[in-house]
């Protein structure tokens, strides 16, 4: 009966269902927690602009353009998470068929639709999802753009609409991720092997080094990275299982070997991935990602290992050269039930994560401050590390954090007007800030001191430093005690 459907409409029934059973199974959050920092920037600017309303976001840096595939979002369903969810769930449907048809054109049916089957249920995809993370729209954007390179390689003009297309597309990857820069060195090389002609590939080069050139001097997205990650414990949330508390960090074991794994599928098989664009760029962004081995890295790199580890695999299966369809095709299909079933186990764990409200750790501190300000006026104004994603949470003004001061009384004089201040104590860029504090320490109210951080509160009753609005001694400011005492010893 599916046979006589066209493969478009089996695509979309495929959506339907999965998109339904995500949703259905609570798989995906539907509250303002969980969310990445640039997501939520992007998200701000369109909801801002559709409802036109004024609000700080300009001091929180320029977005990624993420933004502009929000656009309906602002126009249509402002202010919804529900829609946000919605979207990017679609946006990572397509993102898994584009790879779907590349396998399928440089392998065959049969890893396509294994490799498509597995990445749609691996505990990482549907996880970005819920953070509307970058590397879901990252491995989006590579797949358009490989698509608008053939486009434009076809085309009669050597400068058409195909041309300045692809250059905004390629605006659009490097904004998202430093590791999108792998889609314009890819392309460059890839019209190196195969130029078409001097001119169209001079054009070319012109045009991504202006694009790339243009969108690092605006310094879009690249909003809240984590340099230097181990990329062992960043890989091992996917086979190992997903805890949004954070209380306990996940094996390096389960990162280790399928890192080592994909690291062979790398050594043997770059040669066959410098043969696409889309190849090409996931390997590049794949081995220059180590160095910032976070969950949009990681997205990347688990497609690359689930579709060249499938042909692999079947490779190996082969080779043993059975006559019945057990011995062609038994470790496969065992490997692949192992797989499939650990990826549900893990999803099965982040269904109950989320029905029992577990949130981060900077998620837990949103929390905490909107209990503190869920009643306040709208004159208070927030200072925090995480201002888009604090905005979205708490539904009050928000502004960055101030950078240190040269002293407390300096440092004071630069908040005036800002009523909270959140951050994290244990991050190493905050450590002068922490001074800062230390030093009028009788100023402020702490709020609470979390694994994720540290909510102070200008006191209100500044002529008796010791003694909040209520009339209760406080002593010392317990935040910037505890963040001086936890600061770790640089000699």
């Amino acid at each position: 009966m599916l046979s006589k459907i066209q493969p478009r409409y089996q695509a979309l029934l495929a959506l339907c269902l999965w998109g339904g059973a995500l949703l259905f199974f609570n798989l995906v959050r539907l509250d303002p927690y969980g969310i990445d920092e640039g997501a939520a920037l992007a998200l701000l600017v369109n909801w801002s602009v559709a409802d036109q309303i004024i609000n700080p976001i300009v001091a929180f840096g320029m977005p990624d353009f993420r933004a502009l595939l929000f656009m309906p979002l602002g126009l249509y369903w402002p202010g919804s998470i529900l829609a946000a969810k919605v979207f990017t769930i679609i946006i990572a449907f397509f993102a898994a068929m584009q790879l779907y048809y590349w396998s399928k054109q440089s392998d065959n049916d049969e890893v396509a639709l294994l490799g498509t089957g597995l990445l749609l249920i691996a505990p990482l995809m549907i996880m970005q999802i819920d953070q509307i993370g970058g590397g879901i729209y990252l491995l989006f954007m590579l797949g358009l753009g490989s698509k608008v390179d053939e486009k434009q390689r076809a085309a009669e003009r050597s400068i058409g609409n195909w041309y300045f297309i692809h250059m905004l597309l390629i605006a659009v990857i490097v904004s998202l991720h430093p590791i999108g820069l792998a889609y314009p060195v890819a392309l460059a090389i890839r019209w190196i092997q195969e130029p078409i002609d001097k001119k169209r590939q001079r054009y070319n080069f012109i045009g991504i080094g202006i694009t790339v050139f243009i969108v690092l001097i605006m310094q879009a997205g690249w909003l809240d990275l984590a340099w230097f990650n181990n990329p062992f414990k960043t890989f091992a949330v996917a086979f190992s299982g997903i805890d949004i508390s954070q209380s306990q960090e996940p094996s390096i074991f389960y990162g280790f070997v399928p890192l080592a794994l994909l690291a062979l599928i790398l050594i043997y098989d770059w040669r066959h991935l410098s043969t696409s664009t889309l190849g090409l760029s996931m390997l590049i962004a794949t081995v220059a990602g180590l160095f910032i081995a976070d969950q949009a890295w990681a997205m990347i790199a688990l497609a690359l290992f689930i579709y060249r580890g499938i042909h692999y695999l079947i490779k190996i299966n082969t080779a043993i050269k059975a006559q019945n369809f057990v011995g062609q095709r038994g470790l496969v299909l065992f490997i692949i039930f192992v797989v499939a079933t650990i990826f549900m186990q893990i999803d099965k764990s982040y269904v109950d994560q989320i029905a029992n409200n577990e949130l981060s750790p900077e998620d837990s501190l949103f929390r905490t401050l909107v209990l503190e300000t869920e009643n306040a006026d709208s004159s208070i104004t927030i200072a925090s590390q995480w201002p888009a994603r604090t905005m979205i949470a708490v539904k009050h003004a928000v502004l960055p954090l101030p950078p240190a001061a040269e002293n407390g009384e300096a440092f004071l004089k630069m908040i005036k007007g800002i009523t909270y201040i959140m951050f994290s104590h244990n991050d190493i860029n905050n450590y002068g800030l922490t001074r800062n504090i230390a030093e009028v320490s009788q100023q402020f109210k702490t709020l609470a001191v979390q694994q994720g951080g540290v909510i102070v509160k200008l006191r209100e009753n500044s002529s008796n430093p010791g003694i909040d609005s209520s009339g209760i001694d406080n002593g010392p400011d317990k935040a910037a005690n505890t963040a001086v005492e936890n600061k770790p010893d640089q000699r």
